[in-house]
């Protein structure tokens, strides 16, 4: 899936009738443009999400809701993350620079050993 402006309104037409859209991040830019038809007609919920900055408990009910909802979904294969690269905790400054340039698309990951 793509970040940023396109990730925002592409999933409107596949989420169920009052179902969520969540951004959790944004990797790309931080303005996008969403289909109010889309929205309207789906009677869908929008929530922005920072998790660096989220009150406590809004944070706890994202986690529960991931942990509900998101991570069965990852357990059998329907929905995947999007990784941008993988690094050796020896490489974390590489990786650091590669979070700070905007450029990633996706998940950076360190392994450890």
């Amino acid at each position: 899936m793509a970040v940023g402006r396109a990730a925002v309104s592409a999933p409107l037409p596949a989420t169920r009738v009052d179902g969520h859209l969540v951004n959790i991040g944004r990797l790309d830019q931080a303005k996008s443009t969403i289909d109010l038809d889309a929205l309207s007609y789906r009677h869908l919920h929008v929530r922005g999400v920072s998790l660096g900055f989220s009150r406590p408990e809004a944070l706890g009910h994202v986690i529960a809701a991931l942990r509900d909802e998101v991570m069965p979904a990852v357990a059998d294969n329907r929905i995947h993350p999007v990784i941008d690269s993988v690094h050796a905790c020896d490489q974390a400054h590489e990786a650091a620079e590669g979070m700070r340039s905007h450029q990633a698309h996706g998940k950076i990951i360190l392994t450890v050993p």
